[in-house]
Formats: structure tokens, sequence, C-alpha cells
């Protein structure tokens, strides 16, 4: 495999599988009128980046970057999305970076520093990205985006958000768009007590714990089967060893809470209202 160099290949179109601007104007007009007439085929391929150090002997371990990314065919307002937040946590950890305005260039960057320090650091240098499709529910799709960032120490820093997307209208779902109008109090009330009840299930969840990580609040969200998911990154919500962690408020416990275009068409106590 050359250096640098982007493959691509086509993905079976399936429905398996973490803030970002929303893109509108002529060209989502434009894409949201062709995606009402194919908003069933959500059709795609895969481009990959492979670079390893440039003095990289055969055999041994060097500074390395490997991403990948999902590009959805006739949706370019979409790719753009997902490539802007790829491009953005790639240079740290989700922060809002503006050295860099490709993959490409990342990888340059990214390699050129680990060049720099190989002389006072025996540390191999790592850098990781992927964005994938992870579910989609009708209209909604959500695009996973992950990372993992190695430059010495104990371990290297993981990363992941959620892009949430209406297929119709070509743009971001934010969870402000899916929280009923004045709603959003009791919202965060059933999320700090889904909160409550993933501590309660955590080994040594005592009194120091729970001080120590306190509830916060998110803006990364999927919607599945079981309710409403809240995305939170490494030390937010607990120490490293735990890793992401996901708190799911109960479709039971969002009744007229969440807007109706997003409620399940089948969920029980709708049926009971």
């Amino acid at each position: 495999m050359q250096p640098g160099r982007i493959f691509s290949k086509s993905i079976v179109p399936a429905l398996f599988l973490g803030a970002l601007v929303s893109l509108s104007g002529c060209g989502g007009e434009r894409e949201a009128a062709r995606n009402d007439a194919t908003i069933g085929k959500l059709d795609s391929r895969l481009e990959t980046l492979e670079r390893r150090a440039s003095n990289c002997a055969a055999g041994r371990d060097c500074a390395s970057v490997s991403i990948s990314r999902e590009v959805f065919e006739q949706r370019p307002a979409l790719n753009k999305a997902v490539l802007r937040l790829l491009v953005r946590q790639l240079q740290g950890n989700g922060e809002d970076q503006t050295s860099a305005s490709s993959l490409e260039e990342i990888a340059d960057i990214f390699l050129a520093e680990a060049a720099q320090m190989e002389e006072i650091s025996s540390a191999v240098w790592q850098l990781t990205g992927e964005a994938r499709r992870l579910s989609r529910r009708g209209k909604l799709l959500t695009v996973e985006i992950n990372s993992y960032r190695y430059t010495g120490g104990a371990h290297g820093m993981p990363s992941v958000h959620w892009l949430n997307w209406n297929l119709s209208s070509a743009e971001q779902v934010s969870l402000e768009q899916v929280i009923g109008d004045g709603k959003e109090k009791r919202f965060w009330k059933e999320a700090q007590a889904a909160h409550r009840r993933w501590q309660d299930k955590q080994p040594g969840s005592n009194r120091d714990f729970r001080q120590m990580w306190p509830f916060q609040r998110s803006e990364d969200f999927r919607l599945d089967d079981e309710g409403l998911v809240l995305l939170y990154n490494v030390y937010t919500l607990g120490p490293y060893v735990l890793g992401p962690v996901q708190l799911t408020i109960p479709w039971k416990d969002l009744r007229d809470v969440v807007r109706e275009q997003y409620q399940p068409a089948s969920a029980p106590d709708r049926q009971r209202k």
C-alpha cells in the first residue's frame, strides 16, 4: 500500500451499523428534493487513508495513521457534514481545531510531529479515525464518528460523537429539535434519573464516586427501540477505565417529552393514552 493513497470499496446497504453546523442553501434543497424520491435507498462506499512514517523499516512498529469513512451515494450535504466532524475530531479529541482542512493534511501533520519526537521518546504514535452509519430509524440516520490518538503515556485518548441526519430534508437533527417545546426541564430531569440508575450499577459506586462524577448534559444522542440514548466520552461521567458511557432514557419516561415524529410508532404507553 502506497503512503497516503485513498482506497474505496462498495458497502452493501444495511440497516445496522456520536454538535455540528447544519448545512442548508440551494445545494441542500436540491439534495432534499432528490432524497424524497430515494428515501429508502442508502448506498455507500468505504474510503480509507493509510499512512506510516516515511523511514519505517519492514517489520518495525512505526507511527501510523489509519482513517476510514463511509461515503453515501448522492448525499453531498451528509458527506460534507460527516467529513467536517471527522476532521475536527481527529485534531484534538473533538475540540474545535482549524490547523488542517483535510484528512491528508491531518496525516501529514501528525506524522511530522511524531518524527520530531523520535529522538526523545520511544512511544509509537498512532492516530485512527472511523465514520460509519450506526443506526437508522426511518428518515433519521445516525452516523458514529470514532477517533483514537496516542502520543505516549499510559494510554491514548479515544473520542466518539454521533451525528443525526434527516435523510429527507438533508439536515442535521439536534437534540433541541427532538425535545418538545417547553419540555427541556422535564427531559433533563429524566436524564438525571437515568444517570442515577447507571451509577447504582457501577462497582464501588459510593458517595465519593457520585460526588466526583456528577451528572452532566450531553448533545450527543441517538434513538433506539429502548428509548433516547445520551453519549458521554471518557472522563465525563467516570474514570478512563469505564470508557464512553451511554445513558438510556426509556420511552415510557419520554411520553409527551419527545416530539411526535420521533416517538416509536408502536409505543405501548402512547397506545394507552
